[in-house]
């Protein structure tokens, strides 16, 4: 393989819509950063960051969408016949490919992108290099639809093909030790880590925002009659002076692929409890809760929240640029993740974005969380919506006239060194692909 090896030419396989996939796409920005040529193969669907589809270095190659008449088929026919439409156009980009040096493969999902890769790696003999965010059979058994035996096969599949991976890394210690130990497969663990994008913001900068989403969505808009200055639901602009408003609602943050790994009923019983307390004691805040991101369980939830019957407490859903999820984060209070993790093994980068702003977090209780999340420290884990209940409560009576435990999980975040996205990469992904690649090819500023 050195043949290959010595091309610095890296292809980024994505069997999902890239412009959702934030550590692939760091990944690709990463590799340019370092003069690699990088040929991203995924589907079409969100726009990627700028920087990508702006970068010379940074190709994409988008694949053939699965015809929607497959969804007219029983389930298991539409299963095989789904699998072979991938199969044939990712097997066909990937052919296509100049000087292809090296596979950096998304795990999940597997079937069919983790045997096509491994088969393509074996043709143009080059390295096939794996990241392992979860297992796709663990996310395929989630799903009631999806027939037992199809989902044992998948679990064979990916368990033989990631052995014969020349590379591997994951996101969590937990799920090291299980692929060392129940696969026979050697992987480093290279944590998700916030880019320079995610950080705390000015005063200014929130007002900004607020103004901006203010003439969008009406729950951002101020409920005052005052007419002095610049007024948002939370802050005003006086002169050249900004200021919090004391009488402000609490705004809680929470972001989702809409997926069955996260039960958002969970947050939604919690804020039926809240609204009880806000109205019979008023000691806790009004609530504005904004739940960002697309995903096949959205309009589901929209329904219950359309059932639920609040005056203390506000729900949007909404989708965001890219540019401005990291400002929302650094405008709230509390971070929300209700990710519950198929396989128990793998962490929401989305409370690694959050950390990057300074934001503390309610965490949903799983095998991994204290690896990220500690309790009292950055933020709570909580295990059912009673627990999440008494949180939002215990954080937020008094809020914001009086100081809280929010107050402590910000200055325990700010005393933190956070570790970037580059300064990890550089020391965890660049020794593995100057492995790859050879001495020949030293990555520049490692």
């Amino acid at each position: 393989m050195a043949s290959r090896a010595n091309e610095k030419r890296v292809s980024i396989v994505v069997l999902g819509d890239f412009g959702r996939s934030p550590r692939m796409q760091y990944h690709a920005l990463s590799l340019s950063k370092h003069k690699f040529q990088v040929d991203v193969v995924a589907y079409k669907g969100s726009e990627p960051l700028q920087e990508i589809t702006s970068s010379e270095n940074i190709h994409l190659h988008y694949l053939k969408d699965v015809p929607k008449f497959l969804s007219n088929l029983p389930k298991s026919m539409q299963y095989i016949l789904k699998t072979l439409w991938q199969s044939f156009y990712l097997f066909w980009a990937m052919m296509t490919i100049p000087r292809m040096g090296c596979i950096l493969l998304q795990n999940p999902p597997a079937i069919p992108s983790l045997p096509v890769c491994w088969f393509v790696s074996v043709i143009r003999e080059c390295f096939l290099f794996v990241d392992f965010h979860n297992y796709g059979y663990t996310v395929m058994a989630m799903n009631s639809e999806k027939k037992r035996w199809i989902v044992t096969l998948a679990e064979w599949c990916e368990k033989f093909f990631s052995r014969r991976v020349d590379k591997s890394i994951c996101v969590t210690k937990a799920m090291k030790e299980d692929l060392n130990n129940n696969w026979n497969v050697r992987a480093s663990v290279f944590y998700d880590c916030a880019p320079d994008i995610f950080h705390p913001i000015s005063l200014k900068e929130k007002h900004n925002f607020f103004m901006k989403m203010s003439e969008e969505h009406k729950q951002f808009k101020s409920r005052s009659s005052e007419n002095n200055g610049e007024l948002t639901r939370f802050t005003k602009k006086v002169g050249n002076e900004y200021e919090m408003l004391p009488d402000r609602p609490a705004l809680i943050v929470s972001s989702t692929s809409w997926t069955e790994d996260e039960d958002f009923s969970i947050l939604l019983d919690a804020l039926q409890d809240y609204e009880l307390v806000a109205r019979i004691t008023g000691e806790v805040p009004d609530v504005l809760v904004c739940i960002t991101g697309k995903g096949p369980l959205k309009s589901h939830y929209e329904e219950l929240i359309k059932e639920r019957e609040f005056s203390h407490v506000e729900i949007l859903t909404l989708w965001l640029k890219f540019e401005d999820y990291p400002t929302i984060l650094a405008c709230a209070d509390l971070g929300v993740s209700l990710h519950s993790s198929s396989s128990g093994l793998d962490l929401p980068m989305k409370v690694v974005d959050m950390f990057g702003c300074g934001l503390p977090v309610a965490a949903f209780a799983f095998n991994c969380i204290d690896e990220l999340v500690t309790e009292g420290i950055n933020g709570t884990i909580f295990e059912d919506y009673r627990q999440l209940s008494k949180q939002l409560q215990s954080l937020f009576r008094g809020f914001p006239k009086r100081r809280t435990r929010l107050h402590t999980f910000r200055e325990n975040l700010e005393r933190t060194s956070s570790l970037r996205w580059d300064e990890n990469w550089n020391h965890t992904v660049a020794p593995l692909l100057r492995e790859i690649f050879g001495r020949k090819f030293l990555l520049e500023n490692c």
